[in-house]
């Protein structure tokens, strides 16, 4: 050997050379302590490195092993490893791979450290080569970059067992299970997924991406791929706009697997927002007939049953107000309900439904007419009969009594006086001028044969409307029974 020994490089070589003879052999020196110290020829090198990454990481240019600085760091790892075999050394490499981008080497150099028993997830106080990135972190940066860059080549299979590699050492990691889920499933193995998919969703219960994939692989397993598959489409068509394919996908779905119901509810609705109804009345009665006691499927099939009979403009709107009327939004509810009748006037129940919002909110007159046509569509309908009456009756007080009085009257044809008397007296409370409120009274008080009373309430109602003949008559019988009968003047001699 002919070092140049009166160059600077040949005196570095000779003073390394040195200390590889005065310094224990390398199994020795794996057995010291991580925080024992390195020899002075070793550390020189480190903090060479050192001093190179700190110039590179100055250096716009991104790191990489043909960078001058970077490549200072790479020898100067190798070369203290290649003198110490230590914990510190095999770091310092791994490390140095690991910036610099080179994936392999550093994935490597990474488990051999552990593999000697030396974790990765250590304190920045032990880590050397720009100590304020853990080697954790730099182990799945290189684990990331060279299983996508496997997966990208086609090495599906390489990339398994990388990312397989990467859970091994970080248990916790998130990224290594999603992609084992997703390759399993790619390579048509559910069952293998599985495990995947569960434990990232224990560790990113919030992760509904991950919620997604568990659920689309208990869904494989259950009713079989080709089903899944075909209600996945179903699903991505749908989300994406498509209602035709997304359509065609849940009935491939269910043909696929019969026992699927969820595909035949999807197809159901999908149907209805197309507007086919017929085609939805045959789905949701399926799903009905196999689940009877789910009544969300026996609401939809209430809506396209009546979409197929009355149109589907009428059916919607007639459904849109029920709901509405069921969220207490009465304006609402009778825009839809008159927007069903102005498509299809034959629809009895969405005339029905007219009337009932209009009497509530206190449009009698309209509602009288509404009731009408209830009548004329159904003449065997005494209920309309009855609310068209009493719709007429009600145009006599103000809208906000009306409920009032409508309660007063039901009161009154049970026989519960009582109740109707304090009813009525609300509702001159709120409407005092209101004739037909006052006659009303008169009629409870007459039934109850309390004349006297009924006297005072006719004759109110009769001063409210005096053209009203019955009201003066029977302000008149009511006063006139009211009175005390005459006595005949007695004879002279009798007491």
């Amino acid at each position: 050997m002919t070092a140049p020994l009166g160059s600077v490089r040949g005196a570095r070589l000779l003073a390394l050379a040195l200390a590889v003879l005065l310094w224990p052999s390398p199994a020795l020196a794996e057995t010291l302590p991580d925080d024992a110290p390195l020899p002075a020829a070793v550390e020189a090198l480190l903090e060479r490195g050192d001093e190179a990454a700190r110039r590179g990481l100055d250096d716009p240019t991104p790191p990489h092993p043909d960078h001058a600085d970077w490549r200072v760091v790479l020898d100067s790892g190798r070369e203290a490893l290649d003198l110490i075999d230590h914990a510190v050394t095999r770091r310092y490499l791994a490390r140095a791979y690991a910036l610099t981008g080179w994936s392999v080497r550093a994935l490597d150099a990474f488990d051999e450290l552990v593999a000697a028993g030396h974790p990765l997830d250590v304190g920045a106080e032990v880590e050397r080569l720009v100590p304020e990135v853990p080697s954790l972190t730099l182990y799945r940066r290189a684990a990331a970059v060279l299983a996508f860059s496997r997966y990208q080549a086609g090495d599906a299979a390489g990339a398994e067992r990388t990312y397989a590699r990467w859970l091994e050492v970080d248990p916790e990691a998130t990224e290594p299970l999603r992609w084992l889920g997703r390759l399993a499933l790619e390579r048509g193995d559910p069952e293998g997924a599985l495990p995947y998919w569960e434990r990232l969703v224990e560790l990113s219960p919030e992760d509904d991406a991950a919620a997604y994939a568990l659920r689309e692989t208990r869904r494989e397993l259950a009713i079989g791929p080709q089903a899944a598959a075909s209600f996945r489409r179903g699903t991505e068509a749908y989300e994406a706009g498509d209602l035709e394919a997304a359509l065609d996908a849940f009935e491939a779905s269910f043909a696929a697997n019969p026992e699927y119901l969820d595909a035949v509810v999807w197809a159901g609705r999908t149907a209805l927002e197309l507007g086919r109804a017929e085609l939805a009345v045959d789905h949701w009665s399926l799903v009905v007939r196999e689940r009877p006691d789910d009544a969300g499927a026996a609401y939809f099939l209430r809506l396209a049953q009546d979409q197929a009979e009355f149109g589907v403009t009428a059916g919607r709107g007639f459904h849109d107000g029920l709901a509405a009327y069921e969220r207490g939004e009465l304006e609402e509810a009778l825009d839809s309900f008159e927007a069903a009748v102005a498509a299809n006037g034959s629809f009895t129940q969405a005339w029905v439904w007219v009337a009932r919002v209009r009497q509530e909110t206190g449009l009698y007159e309209d509602a009288v007419r509404a009731w009408e046509r209830v009548i004329a569509l159904d003449p065997s309908d005494d209920r309309a009969r009855y609310f068209a009456a009493l719709a007429q009756q009600q145009q006599g007080v103000r809208p906000e009594a009306g409920e009032a009085f409508a309660r007063a009257v039901s009161a009154y044809e049970r026989a519960d006086f009582a109740t109707a008397e304090e009813l009525l007296q609300e509702v001159v409370r709120i409407d005092p001028d209101s004739a037909t409120a006052w006659a009303w009274l008169g009629r409870v008080a007459f039934g109850e044969r309390r004349f006297a009373d009924a006297a005072i309430a006719y004759g109110r109602a009769s001063e409210l409307d005096p053209q009203n003949e019955d009201l003066a008559f029977f302000a008149a019988e009511a006063a006139a029974l009211a009175a005390p009968p005459e006595r005949d003047d007695p004879e002279p001699g009798q007491p």
